[in-house]
């Protein structure tokens, strides 16, 4: 073993065994214990609001969910472990109000503090990856340590939050730097949806928490608002790391990311220019007609948003897909091209299949995919054509027509014909599953047909030129065997 392979080894955390994991079982079943009994005595509490309870009520299901999810199918894993643990710490805190002094509820959040600041550091392989991240645990020891006795009055300071929000800052960063420096496609996958998660999530808890401190006393309405915009945060933040570790439709982190842009950004326009329209209109009423018009300067600036909403929702889409999904974009763009390029130079279909399939591979993440041309596979990519030929002749044989979508079918769950409603003409776009054996999202299928008028039409001037080379080759070869028959004639009564 080298010395950097050594020291990989060593940097990594084991896996759970023995006593480690009976104690991680225990605390997890104790822990979970404790959360489901907290959001049950909230349930007997007389002056608990109703829609905050169930508020909670629903996220504490999420989380011992999620929790019991990563206990049984990663119970060896160290940072499932901590991650499990962490929620169902979480789960327990965030039954309490916001302004709650309780010590077992200051307690318990210095524990998930440190929980979830070694799960983000050791995420996702157990490893100390940089190895600044050793530094950084230590500090977090140390502001757990400090968050300890100040909330047991041990400690006259105030130093728990001044370190620990540093140490969450350095651990979201040691996740970037993990991603910059990987060149491993599934664990980019997996940190995009924890980003995902931890950007939505804790960007929800934050604007709840400042939402409750400026907002008027007493409101239950508006407590309600930020109960639920809290409650919500950390549901996502869970489900973010949940996919991650699962791997589950983990190459559909960036479809997810682009919504969630469009989403974000469409509301902060919409909210942005009914406000700012409203408000010019009410000063300019003031100024000129010397009136409040309040009642009218709102419905109007509810008109101008409403107007502005489709060719905003148009420009925002258009702007996250180049931002976070380039591989469909490039797909749409550099698609027709290629197929332009092709049909002038009179390319073949093996030669337009050959350009296509490579570029759908790569940009949708299949496995494999193939052309099925008159029931004969044309091309192949990601398998033999012997295998495809195969899948064909056994699919064609147990149908008489090709299903668009056959989820038991491991090989080819997904056939796309490339030509019109109700043509003929023979030709299926065969589509392998991705790596994690999911099928693929409205978007991936939309950029994937987007080109398909040009490559059918493609497809047809090709197979026509190829079926008239086939008849003029024919042809000569019979004019060929022909006059090989004449000269033998003529060579035979020469001998004569």
């Amino acid at each position: 073993m080298t010395s950097a392979a050594a020291g990989t080894t060593r940097a990594s955390l084991p896996q759970l065994s023995g006593r480690l994991l009976w104690s991680y079982r225990l605390t997890w079943c104790a822990l979970a214990a404790g959360a489901l009994l907290a959001s049950g005595a909230a349930c007997f509490q007389p002056a608990s609001d109703h829609a905050v309870l169930g508020l909670r009520l629903v996220k504490t299901a999420v989380l011992v969910s999620v929790a019991a999810i990563l206990l049984y199918r990663r119970q060896r894993d160290p940072v499932a472990a901590l991650l499990a643990l962490a929620f169902l710490t979480w789960t327990i805190t965030s039954s309490f109000d916001f302004d709650t002094n309780a010590e077992l509820a200051q307690l318990l959040d210095r524990f998930r503090f440190l929980l979830f600041q070694l799960a983000l550091l050791l995420f996702p392989d157990a490893r100390w990856s940089p190895g600044w991240t050793r530094w950084v645990a230590a500090s977090s020891a140390g502001a757990f340590l400090i968050g300890v006795g100040e909330a047991l009055h041990l400690l006259q300071t105030h130093l728990f939050l001044a370190i620990a929000i540093p140490c969450v800052l350095a651990g979201v960063s040691s996740l970037v730097v993990r991603f910059r420096r990987t060149a491993d496609y599934t664990l980019r996958q997996q940190l995009k949806w924890v980003a995902l998660g931890l950007v939505a999530g804790v960007g929800l808890i934050l604007c709840a928490r400042a939402g409750f401190t400026t907002s008027a006393a007493g409101s239950p309405r508006m407590t309600v608002v930020w109960e639920t915009i809290f409650q919500l945060g950390i549901i996502i933040v869970a489900l973010g790391f949940l996919v991650s570790l699962l791997r589950y439709r983990l190459f559909d982190a960036e479809t997810v990311i682009s919504r969630s842009a469009v989403y974000a950004a469409l509301t902060i326009a919409l909210v942005a220019t009914f406000g700012g329209t409203e408000a010019a209109i009410q000063n300019l009423g003031q100024e000129y007609l010397g009136m409040n018009i309040g009642g009218i300067s709102g419905a109007m600036a509810a008109a101008v948003a409403a107007v502005l909403l489709s060719p905003l929702h148009e420009r925002i889409t258009d702007w996250a897909e180049r931002r976070f999904q380039p591989d469909l974009v490039l797909l749409k763009r550099e698609v027709p091209e290629i197929i332009i390029a092709l049909v002038g130079k009179g390319g073949s279909t093996r030669q337009l299949a050959s350009a296509v399939l490579p570029r759908i591979n790569a940009s949708i993440h299949a496995t494999h995919s193939a052309l099925l041309l008159g029931g004969r596979i044309a091309a192949a990519r990601g398998l033999t054509m012997a295998e495809a030929q195969r899948w064909a002749r056994r699919s064609l044989r147990r149908h008489s027509a090709l299903p668009s979508r056959n989820s038991s079918d491991s090989r080819f769950p997904l056939r796309l014909p490339l030509g019109s409603p109700g043509s003929d003409s023979g030709a299926w776009l065969l589509l392998g599953p991705r790596p994690d054996g999911t099928l693929y999202g409205k978007e991936d299928l939309e950029a994937v047909r987007s080109f398909f008028p040009a490559f059918e039409q493609a497809l047809s001037g090709a197979r026509a030129r190829e079926a008239v080379a086939a008849t003029i080759n024919r042809r000569e070869e019979r004019l060929r065997t022909e006059i090989s028959q004449i000269h033998v004639r003529l060579s035979a009564l020469e001998l004569s």
